[in-house]
């Protein structure tokens, strides 16, 4: 097990479905009266599915590592969303007990890995969501990309579509109609030609997180290429043996949202570490709303930072040469966090900085203590670059002991 416990979570849910399969009578059935339309009613069929996906979540935890996968939510079958518009949902950790799983439970975890672009490891983050009793299930699992960017380029809702659709199936409903149609098969989700093929009773979550990273580097490929097809090409000038050094202008095409690389200063807090989790601050001028995208590719690039369990909750604030003011929050899954920081630049009326924390969930539940430690890190960032109070080459310089630049 790691130091911060992240891969505890995961380990008990696997040992709990074993124990499942071993003994079902150790846990509680539903009598008839009281089972869901989705519960599995074959008893073996239902053994034969926690034998599966145990064994298959050992698989996923030996190929990714331990550190790189984290169980978010644990429901019920049968269990209505909780409603996130209350005061008491509000900020409610989504890392669930792994002791709460039974029988039909429907499972959804978070996967960091890496994908590869001209020799460049570019990490991302994956939900997977298990329905009841997979992988003798009713539908397939879900894959769905938890990554805002990629590489530098802004995710758009063509790549986040195909992913939600990985998997293509067929009803035997579906069956039916094509034959009497026809048309050959009918497939829900993907298509034969895009996708992976589940069929009940069969594993698929490795092939299917596999050709997500297919999928994502064919992407990341294509909008690499849209983007050097949109820079001009050296003028005759710049071959010339006047000069080593070749100069040329280059504005990015609207369409294109990859931004130029962070060369600003990123300032960075210690960590600090509560009940095993861990917090870091980062802190960062920006001149532009553009900037943003560069400084969380900036950051994400630390393979640790990128599989963390909140890798980069932030806010931010710029001016723009017109006097509009825009500002911004990302959760990055910690509920309310975002809109906190955003309201932290606030009170301290703070322009042109974007302030980021990532946070390592460690087993054991903060409450509402973990929003005063994400604010902590945040507001050591930000007085770490001399944001808040005295400029910033006069608290760069001193630093406290808090942290470190990143030029």
């Amino acid at each position: 097990m790691d130091e911060d416990g992240a891969d505890s979570a995961l380990s008990t849910l696997i040992a709990r479905i074993e124990a499942y399969a071993a003994d079902p009578t150790t846990f509680a059935i539903p009598g008839p009266s009281t089972r869901h339309e989705l519960w599995l009613e074959d008893e073996s069929q239902r053994i034969d599915a926690a034998t599966q996906l145990s064994e298959e979540l050992m698989a996923l935890q030996s190929i990714y590592t331990d550190d790189a996968i984290h169980v978010l939510k644990i429901a019920p079958l049968g269990a209505e969303p909780a409603a996130t518009s209350s005061d008491d949902q509000l900020g409610k950790e989504d890392v669930a007990d792994p002791n709460a799983w039974l029988p039909g439970c429907k499972i959804t975890l978070s996967i960091s890995t890496d994908v590869e672009a001209q020799d460049e490891a570019i990490p991302i983050r994956l939900a997977v969501t298990l329905p009841p009793f997979y992988p003798h299930s009713s539908r397939p699992p879900q894959l769905q990309l938890m990554s805002r960017y990629v590489g530098g380029f802004s995710v758009d809702p063509k790549l986040f579509g195909e992913i939600l659709r990985a998997f293509y199936h067929q009803t035997e409903e579906a069956a039916d109609a094509a034959e009497e149609d026809g048309e050959g098969a009918a497939w829900i989700g993907g298509s034969m030609d895009r996708g992976v093929k589940w069929t009940p009773g069969e594993v698929v979550l490795f092939e299917g997180i596999e050709w997500v990273k297919e999928k994502v580097t064919d992407w990341w490929g294509e909008k690499e290429a849209e983007r050097l097809q949109s820079a001009p090409t050296s003028s005759l000038n710049d071959t010339t043996e006047q000069s080593d050094e070749k100069v040329t202008t280059f504005t990015p095409a609207p369409s294109i949202k990859q931004p130029a690389p962070f060369t600003g200063t990123l300032f960075q807090t210690t960590s600090i570490i509560e009940r095993k989790s861990e917090f870091i601050g980062y802190a960062a001028s920006i001149t532009s709303p553009a900037q943003v995208a560069s400084v969380l590719t900036r950051i994400l690039s630390d393979k640790r930072v990128a599989r963390a369990t909140h890798p980069i909750i932030n806010a931010w604030v710029c001016r723009s040469s017109d006097g509009i003011v825009h500002r911004d929050c990302d959760d990055d899954g910690e509920t309310a966090a975002g809109g906190r920081l955003a309201h932290l630049l606030g009170i301290l009326e703070l322009e042109n900085v974007i302030v980021v924390v990532t946070r390592w969930y460690g087993g054991v539940h903060l409450g509402a203590d973990r929003f005063k430690l994400i604010n902590r890190a945040a507001r050591e960032a930000l007085d770490l670059g001399g944001f808040v109070g005295k400029n910033a080459e006069d608290e760069a310089g001193k630093g406290k002991g808090m942290g470190k630049r990143h030029s």
